[in-house]
């Protein structure tokens, strides 16, 4: 029992380890982005200054500073002659962002009015919120029942591994893979 412990307490540290890792690449990579779009802006090229402050909302951690920071900063830039492509990079960061919640959902949805609103010309608008509200993505619950799939037949699997081949052990690998690719197929 000792040693089943101590392979789980090595194993979520190994997990938290490497998800440190991870936010830590995420956190300075965002605020290089960040500083060179200040950078830019100082040279007077906004349209590269909207890329950079873009790549920085991307590189989203939860609670990061920098990802508000650009934000904010793509704001500012939406009150200006580029307005169009300052509002693109924030529905594009947006998008970019979701996981199983939609981080920024309010600078998603006044960017999806702001370019329906620059975009109309002589189409009426409500043509283009409707062509901006259209998510291509797959659903967040298909996502999560394929992970779910995932995670079943990795415990199946973990079974046969470190105990032995049972019939319970084969169900949850074969419930875990028709459960994946249900998540898949629906998607």
């Amino acid at each position: 029992m000792k040693r089943g412990v101590a392979v789980a307490a090595l194993a979520l540290a190994l997990i938290l380890l490497i998800c440190g890792v991870i936010g830590l690449r995420a956190v300075l990579a965002g605020r290089g982005a960040l500083a060179d779009g200040d950078d830019w802006m100082r040279r007077g090229k906004p349209a590269e200054a909207i890329r950079s402050y873009e790549a920085a909302a991307r590189w989203y951690v939860p609670f990061a500073p920098h990802v508000d920071t650009a934000y904010a900063k793509l704001r500012a830039l939406t009150a200006t002659p580029d307005a169009l492509l300052a509002w693109r990079a924030i529905r594009s960061a947006a998008r970019a962002t979701r996981s199983l919640w939609q981080p920024h959902a309010t600078d998603l949805a006044d960017a999806d009015a702001q370019i329906a609103k620059l975009e109309a010309g002589a189409t009426p608008e409500p043509w283009f919120a409707g062509r901006l509200a259209v998510d291509p993505r797959p659903s967040i619950a298909m996502a999560a029942l394929a992970g779910l799939g995932i995670l079943l037949g990795l415990l199946g699997a973990a079974v046969v591994v470190f105990r032995r081949w049972s019939t319970p052990a084969g169900a949850t690998i074969v419930l875990g893979v028709a459960v994946w690719l249900v998540g898949l197929y629906n998607a």
